[in-house]
């Protein structure tokens, strides 16, 4: 064998090991984005068979060009003259099979990108022998599993991409990285009938059309997942430029890995773009000319796009390679099998084939469909309402009815009394105050208004005698001269005139002359002599008028307490039940919004006043409120029934 395709064997912690210089037959097959395989035979006496031990690593070359690093799987003995065994083997990607994401795991969505999915799937290995390295895709998908190795789970995060893609691998040092890249849109070489290709097989296949596509995801019967929420209300996707080529050529996607809606039509979407055309292939049988002449030709990698040129068939096309396969680079290293086509014959690649050890669908769990009662009775008013509270956790995928259903009844109480101490209690602790009681104005006001009358002071006795002393006394008069007075006559005798002279018979007056009089009055007494008799007081018609001004009284409350003392006491309760009033009409309020007016043993439809979140579906993870509010004191009765479907997972096991 040419020392450089000689096969280098490694232990699990890839320590090399061995050479296998006997090693013959050695293919290998390339897959797009699948796993790649590989075999090679050894004779079945040679002493280095001892090395090639399931799960060891080994390295293929072909010619000077390193294919890959593969680890031994399967070996079949085979007893001939001579005996030989065959050993299997698969990329060390396959590692990635060995660990699980055991239970329920999801990531993705809004603010995780690609990048971040990919790492929390590989931080899962136990051995860390890869590490995510380039990855061109940024987006935002959810991504849930369930009791998955991580081989599945990470070939199944760029599957929703409507662009296409390739894995590529580097495997030289003890730590492997893993790239996700982009397909390149150039052709990067050609096979050319009579130049590089010996054989051509072209294979269209229209059975494989699809131009309506029908997307389901988790859930079963009316509750399993589909597309309308995110397609106008359209369960299916469909492409229409097909549709007018091939006609509506309609089937359905059942894939329950997928829990969101989004990630389901992007699923959906990436399928159709394929479907939508038919299966169209070639398969060349081919000259390595790489092998040849490295520095000429180009090598072929599956993924990358070359030009197909058949001139005498018309063909001339530039499609992807899909699988590049050698059967034996020792014997016949230039025969070489490349395989190019428009899609894929089965996305999912060597998963599908794996059956037992990948599960992508059957491991996943369903869940059920279930009925929920939500029971409610009490008292209610129109300041304290009947309320009920339901929560709806993540766990509950679908709500399928949430109804309201109630009647009233008298309000009810059980019980007249109650037991209570006694106690001393204080009215106030303020302080006083100070009060005006009016602040209007003054008025009059008449006493009466009736007519007046005579009244008689006394009725009874005579009169009385009053007497009166004063002692002599003598008074000295003085008037001016010219004065004229006149005189009557007098019959006192031995009088004296006023100027002198003696007039028995009369007085003349004549004109006085300045003058003075002096008159002695000696000491005496004044009797009076009042007869009995009444006094009469004539009070005509009349009124009292009170006139009071304007003004305010002021009470001042000085600051005070008042003590009650209540003695140690009990009131003994007297059982029953005690109807009262019963409510005529209720309001209904569903988380704050108002419903209505409501009526009594009727179904009542909820859902449509839930709160929601931001897709307009009804809040999980929280508490939801109805109110029935009535118009008097009542009791109320009442139930909410809800139809639900409920996922497997919970978390726990009580």
């Amino acid at each position: 064998m040419a020392v450089e395709n000689i096969i280098r064997v490694y232990d699990r912690d890839m320590n090399r090991i061995a050479y296998l210089e006997n090693a013959h037959n050695i293919g290998y097959d390339l897959p797009l984005n699948e796993l790649w395989t590989a075999n090679f035979t050894m004779p079945a006496d040679d002493d280095k068979n001892i090395h090639c031990k399931p799960f060891n690593f080994v390295e293929i070359f072909d010619g000077g060009e390193r294919v890959e690093l593969f680890r031994i799987m399967p070996s079949t003995l085979k007893r001939s003259t001579t005996g030989s065994i065959v050993y299997q083997c698969e990329h060390v990607l396959a590692t990635l099979l060995d660990d699980v994401m055991f239970q329920y795991h999801q990531i993705g969505n809004i603010g995780v990108g690609t990048v971040a999915v990919l790492r929390y799937i590989l931080d899962r290995q136990i051995v860390k022998r890869w590490q995510l390295g380039t990855c061109d895709y940024d987006r935002r998908f959810e991504y849930k599993w369930e009791n998955e190795n991580l081989l599945a789970a990470l070939f199944s995060v760029p599957q929703p991409f409507n662009q296409l893609y390739r894995w590529e691998f580097d495997t030289t040092g003890t730590t492997w990285r893993i790239h996700l890249k982009q397909l390149p849109t150039q052709f990067k070489g050609d096979v050319t009938y009579k130049k590089n290709m010996a054989e051509i097989v072209k294979t269209v296949d229209p059975t494989t059309i699809v131009t309506r596509l029908y997307c389901l995801g988790y859930g079963e019967g009316d509750n399993q997942l589909d597309i309308r929420s995110v397609n106008n209300g359209i369960p299916y996707l469909e492409s229409n430029g097909q549709t007018t080529t091939w006609g509506i050529k309609a089937s359905i996607l059942v894939d329950r890995r997928f829990e969101s809606p989004e990630t389901l039509k992007a699923y959906g979407q990436a399928l159709l773009d394929q479907l939508k055309h038919p299966y169209k292939s070639y398969t060349t049988k081919a000259v390595d000319l790489f092998r040849k002449s490295p520095g000429i030709y180009e090598k072929f990698v599956p993924g990358d796009i070359i030009r197909v040129i058949d001139k005498e068939d018309n063909i001339i096309e530039d499609l992807p390679i899909v699988r590049v396969s050698k059967g034996d680079i020792t014997g016949n290293p230039g025969d070489i099998e490349i395989e190019v086509a428009n899609k894929s014959r089965d996305i999912a690649g060597s998963i599908s084939e794996l059956a037992d050890r990948t599960r992508i669908n059957e491991v996943y769990a369903q869940g059920a469909t279930n009925q929920m009662i939500v029971p409610f009775f009490d008292n209610a008013d129109p300041s304290n309402p009947a309320t009920m509270r339901i929560y709806i956790p993540d766990t509950m995928a679908r709500i399928n009815k949430c109804i309201l259903n109630f009647r009233l009844e008298p309000f009810r109480a059980y019980s007249k009394a109650i037991e209570g101490g006694g106690g001393t209690t204080k009215s106030t602790s303020d302080g006083g105050a100070t009060t005006q009681s009016s602040t209007s104005g003054g008025g009059t006001t008449q006493s009466t208004s009736s007519g007046g009358g005579t009244s008689r002071s006394t009725s009874s006795g005579g009169g009385a005698e009053v007497t009166s002393r004063s002692g002599g006394d003598a008074t000295e008069t003085s008037g001016d001269s010219g004065i004229d007075v006149q005189t009557g006559t007098s019959n006192t005798t031995g009088t004296y005139n006023i100027d002198g002279t003696i007039n028995n018979h009369g007085h003349t007056f004549t004109r006085v002359i300045a003058h003075k009089h002096r008159i002695y009055i000696p000491s005496h007494r004044h009797e009076v002599d009042i007869p009995r008799h009444n006094h009469d007081v004539d009070i005509p018609s009349h009124t009292h008028s009170v006139s009071i001004p304007s003004h305010t009284h002021s009470v001042s409350i000085p600051n005070h307490a008042h003590n009650l003392t209540i003695p140690d006491h009990i009131h003994n309760l007297q059982f029953g039940i005690y109807q009262g009033l019963t409510s005529s009409s209720v309001t209904i309020k569903v988380d704050g919004r108002a419903v209505g007016q409501a009526q009594a043993n009727q179904d009542i439809d909820i859902i449509p006043f839930l709160s929601v979140d931001g897709d307009g579906k009804v809040q999980r993870n929280t508490w939801h409120e109805v109110e029935i509010v009535p118009n008097t004191m009542t009791r109320v009765v009442a139930n909410i029934f809800m139809q639900i479907f409920t996922n497997s997972r919970g978390g726990g096991d009580f």
